[in-house]
């Protein structure tokens, strides 16, 4: 078993490799530049890699396209090298009342500067290329095991549902009707979703989807409702990071894995806490994923965990303004003197951290930048 990290600067993408089958987890990057390349090269780089797995699955934590612009390159642009066995997802498509949680997901995309700068709306560019090339489907939430060992720690359905709600009562009283017509389009694409859950797939037509959707949100009522929630200072900045899946192990073991996605504070919180009875974390991992690039606003400590090696896909991000920037920068709480002893530290790039100076200041650590990846 080993751990291939790729550099993809301000992104993710890990390849949890093993004789029988191999599981890539995430595929993208915020940066259209990576240690100075352009990132399609980076992209390249990768699919070439990845086309030596005979076996081979994918995982996408959540739908953010520094989690997925990588996947989106990779079908849209390669014949081939695409083919997964089957593509996990976090479950937001089971479920008709689902369809609300994925209205949100599209919403933060439309609503400005609340997400990474890109011309896309991340949600329907994964369900265009999945219409394009459909893919098989598996959905998962807390408690389900998958690759016959691992076992999903986030998200929770039900709590979902339940914050969900909470934005509904916030955003939804004086736009009923404009908030409805992106319900009832939200629920279009979670039927695409879950039919590909099925055994066999359904043809869609994006096209018509897609135009659609460009007539929704170009009507009048629908760029007043946009303009109500900034008026209103509405932030979805972080619902997406609401249902980034989270997993581990499905038994203890001296290989113990956890990944974490982007997942938000509070939640890896009730996950430590064991919040339902059903399932503990591990007392200690062989490799740890840290959440969100390792920033401040979703630092954790995981020190109780003994973890030997922790992961840091940390690039440097670019944005318009420095305050935004400085918000991506990894958290120095992960390093210098607040370095958990007996641990590895691999991270993505040391100018992107806080507790960089003049050199890195962990005392075992190893850095990708200028490789491509590193195993580990």
């Amino acid at each position: 078993m080993k751990v291939r990290m790729y550099n993809v600067g301000c992104g993710d993408c890990f390849c949890l490799r093993d004789r029988k089958k191999s599981l890539l987890v995430d595929f993208g990057t915020s940066n259209s530049r990576i240690d100075g390349k352009p990132r399609h090269e980076i992209f390249d780089v990768i699919i070439s890699d990845l086309t030596t797995i005979s076996h081979k699955n994918l995982l996408l934590t959540h739908f953010h396209l520094d989690h997925l612009s990588g996947l989106l390159y990779m079908m849209r642009k390669k014949n081939s090298a695409y083919e997964f066995g089957k593509i996990y997802l976090p479950d937001v498509f089971t479920n008709v009342e689902m369809s609300r949680t994925l209205a949100l997901l599209l919403l933060a995309d439309l609503m400005k500067n609340t997400y990474l700068p890109s011309k896309q709306i991340s949600l329907l560019a994964l369900v265009e290329v999945l219409c394009r090339r459909p893919q098989k489907i598996e959905l998962l939430s807390r408690g389900k095991v998958f690759e016959e060992k691992y076992q999903t720690l986030w998200p929770d359905t039900e709590i979902i549902q339940k914050e969900t709600e909470e934005v509904y009562e916030q955003i939804g009283k004086n736009q009923e009707e404009a908030l409805g017509k992106l319900v009832d389009f939200a629920e279009k694409i979670r039927q695409i979703v879950w039919n590909m859950t099925g055994e066999e797939h359904q043809n869609c037509s994006f096209s018509k989807l897609e135009t659609e959707f460009k007539e929704l949100r170009n009507s009048e009522d629908f760029q007043q409702f946009l303009k109500d929630l900034e008026e209103e200072k509405i932030n979805l900045r972080q619902f997406k990071n609401k249902i980034s899946i989270v997993f581990q192990n499905a038994r203890d073991g001296e290989l113990n894995l956890l990944f974490t996605g982007d997942v938000q504070p509070e939640h890896l919180k009730m996950i430590s806490d064991n919040y339902d009875g059903k399932l503990p974390l591990y007392e200690h991992y062989w490799c740890i994923k840290v959440p969100h690039h390792g920033t401040q606003a979703h630092y954790f400590d995981f020190s109780p965990y003994a973890p030997e090696n922790m992961l840091i896909s940390n690039g440097i991000y670019y944005a318009d303004r420095k305050k935004q920037a400085a918000a991506y920068r990894t958290s120095a709480q992960y390093a210098g003197l607040f370095y958990i002893n007996d641990t590895h530290m691999y991270c993505s790039e040391c100018q992107c951290c806080d507790g960089y100076r003049n050199g890195c200041t962990c005392k075992e650590c190893d850095v990708i930048a200028p490789l491509y990846y590193k195993d580990i």
